[in-house]
């Protein structure tokens, strides 16, 4: 009963996948809350390529891809505390397709899976291993830490891009240029009122389509 962002289901059949929601108390304040989304792709990328020796790349802002599917989603939630400014509580939500299953029709040109035997690697290795490399990061929550990793296995970079504001159906053309410091999708409109001008676009707001 995988959950994903806005309310989606994310497709989680027993036996083939990692599951795992991390829940804690951060010591850094609200204004770095924008990176954690990022700094769990980043952690989950490198476990992946440890336990696994695959290297998967990121779709800005909380999707793992490997081989042009989408092999992972990140859902970050917290409750905060405005009249301090901190973080009360942090939760990291993480699924894997790990191994080949049967995906229902809708996500069989979408979702893919790490390995096909499910003696490839073992999942707890994995869980293990993302909480390691997720804890090092968050320790010392510098972004720069991580930034320009993120940056180098972001694969939307450069590439035109379908903007949908508010999520709407109805989608904008742009070119992905950067990530900001507060892990922001720097774009160029492409058309409509904006076109040539810059634009910054944060999680929550928006989805994004890979034009093909």
């Amino acid at each position: 009963a995988g959950r994903g962002r806005l309310g989606r289901s994310f497709y989680s059949p027993e036996n083939s996948g990692l599951y795992m929601t991390l829940a804690f108390r951060p010591t850094f304040d609200l204004s770095k809350s924008l990176c954690i989304t990022s700094a769990a792709a980043v952690s989950v990328c490198k476990a992946i390529e440890k336990i696994t020796h695959v290297h998967p790349k990121i779709k800005w802002v909380n999707d793992i891809f490997l081989g042009g599917k989408k092999v992972c989603g990140i859902l970050t939630e917290a409750e905060t505390n405005f009249e301090n400014g901190k973080i009360d509580k942090l939760i990291i939500g993480i699924g894997i397709n790990c191994f080949k299953t049967n995906f229902p029709p809708e996500l069989q040109d979408i979702a893919g899976v790490l390995a096909i035997g499910k003696s490839s690697f073992a999942r707890n290795a994995l869980a293990a291993e993302i909480i390691n490399q997720l804890f090092a990061i968050l320790t010392d929550f510098d972004k720069s830490n991580f930034l320009a990793e993120y940056k180098s296995r972001c694969f939307i970079l450069g590439k035109k891009i379908v903007v949908h504001p508010n999520l709407k159906k109805e989608g904008i053309t742009a070119r992905a240029i950067d990530i900001d410091d507060n892990c922001g999708l720097v774009v160029e409109y492409l058309e409509g009122h904006m076109k040539h001008q810059m634009g910054v676009l944060n999680t929550g707001e928006i989805s994004i389509k890979i034009e093909r």
